[in-house]
């Protein structure tokens, strides 16, 4: 009843285009009323490879000729997964998959969320899982990127996610940008309402000017003017949801504290996750991505003073060896994790927590190593969307590359998010040719549908 009456009361509070606004809040108000939460995803992708060694639990291996599928219950974490015990009967452990329809060597870039061969400097050929979960399910920001690096601008594109053929998304990098971005509506002085009122009649007048000039266009030129046109009006329905929803971001906004200006990029990375929550819990998105690092970031904050590059080369720094720095690296962003998991678990929602109804994914942009030849692609995935995933607590690893029995690559693992996320597919990406005809690589990861 409770729940009941704060939805009729937030509806009360607006009209019109308002209470569209609202949704994001009122649907996760609606859950406590038996209608199904909004499912969400967090991807976190870090550089140089994803050490696959270092993932095992105590007794269990991969790169076998046969599937190894074992529960974690009573098992012991390695080192740097140990942030996720209080969620291990939430986490998954994948080992096996291989990605080598990709670009290898430092980054697949595009490919390393989209299973197909990509650059960085050529446009996206398809939608990364990413883009295409957050085209699914759309809210205020349909997808928020965040990025660590040694940069000062605030937007950056590094190649990473992309919505579509062509279209790539945008990262924040700065995170003080990030913050105004995000919640910099609450901090607007005056009357938020008036001012974003008069922007948006602004923005409506440019929009039917566009039109006009649309109808006396070649067709190939109005396609590219309706992207321009959608920009315009994407930016005035973000500006209408934003001033319906300033109790909500008020009561959940990250504090703006020395992390956002910190010398640290270390710190900077802390304060995106900070925000990665906050934009979830205030329904501002359901699809997020964390670029963690690039080649080119430092981590001195935890006490590494050589970038992610020198690293992967086999530069140690100071008592440190390479490997000390790629543990280190490696249980700073599972303690991260742990923390976003753990203030979901915190948010009552439906039966159960926020996080029951989201999936965080760790990985890398370039498999298992910092020269990437795609044979083993690992996964670290904290949830399983209310038992969609089938897994309380589990280690999986396929059979490896090579070897008779393997035959799935992270295509499947993308088919599979398609299938979680009620969208199925039967491919996602494209095929690796070396392992046979397209029709047998396709489907999602069958043991880990309930």
């Amino acid at each position: 009843m409770k729940n009941s009456n704060r939805r009729n009361l937030l509806k009360g509070l607006s009209l019109g285009a308002g209470a569209v606004a609202l949704s994001p809040f009122v649907r996760r108000l609606d859950a406590a009323e038996n209608q199904e939460p909004p499912k969400r995803f967090v991807f976190v992708v870090k550089s140089s490879g994803l050490q696959g060694e270092y993932l095992n639990p105590e007794g269990l291996e991969h790169r076998g000729d046969k599937l190894v599928d074992s529960t974690l219950a009573e098992r012991s974490l390695p080192e740097s997964l140990k942030p996720l015990a209080p969620f291990q009967d939430q986490l998954t452990i994948i080992q096996g998959l291989s990605g080598k329809m990709t670009r290898l060597g430092h980054s697949a870039h595009y490919g390393a969320l989209g299973g197909y061969k990509a650059s960085p400097h050529t446009p996206p050929l398809a939608a990364t899982i990413d883009g295409y979960l957050s085209e699914t399910f759309p809210s205020v920001f349909n997808h928020v990127g965040f990025k660590m690096g040694e940069g000062s601008q605030g937007v950056t594109f590094p190649a990473i996610s992309a919505k579509g053929k062509g279209q790539q998304l945008p990262f924040q990098q700065n995170p003080v940008a990030a913050f105004e971005n995000l919640f910099g509506s609450i901090l607007e002085g005056g009357d938020l309402k008036k001012k974003y009122t008069r922007t948006g009649n602004v923005l409506d007048a440019m929009s039917s000017d566009i039109r006009k000039l649309q109808q006396n266009l070649p067709s190939t030129e109005q396609e590219k003017l309706g992207h321009y046109l959608s920009g315009f009006e994407a930016l005035r329905d973000r500006r209408v949801k934003l001033v319906s929803m300033q109790k909500t971001l008020k009561e959940h906004a990250p504090e703006l504290d020395d992390k956002y200006t910190s010398r640290f990029k270390t710190q900077h990375l802390e304060a995106h996750f900070d925000m990665a929550a906050s934009a979830l819990v205030t329904g501002l998105t359901n699809v997020i991505t964390i670029h963690a690092d690039g080649l080119d970031s430092v981590y001195s904050g935890i006490g590494i003073g050589n970038n992610v590059h020198a690293i992967g080369h086999g530069a140690g720094y100071a008592t440190l060896s390479a490997q000390d720095c790629r543990n280190a690296i490696r249980q700073f962003h599972v303690e991260l994790i742990s923390g976003l998991a753990a203030k979901l678990k915190a948010i009552p929602e439906g039966d159960g927590t926020m996080l029951d109804n989201t999936l965080i994914v760790y990985t890398s942009d370039n498999a298992a190593q910092h020269h990437s030849v795609g044979n083993d692609w690992p996964m670290v995935v904290v949830g399983n969307l209310a038992g969609r995933l089938k897994s309380q607590g589990r280690f999986l690893a396929y059979p490896q590359y090579g070897r008779a029995g393997h035959k799935h690559t992270i295509c499947n693992w993308f088919t599979t998010l398609c299938h979680l996320a009620g969208v199925p597919q039967d491919l996602f990406g494209q095929p690796d040719l070396a392992l046979g005809k397209p029709e047998n690589q396709s489907g999602p990861l069958a043991e880990l549908l309930s």
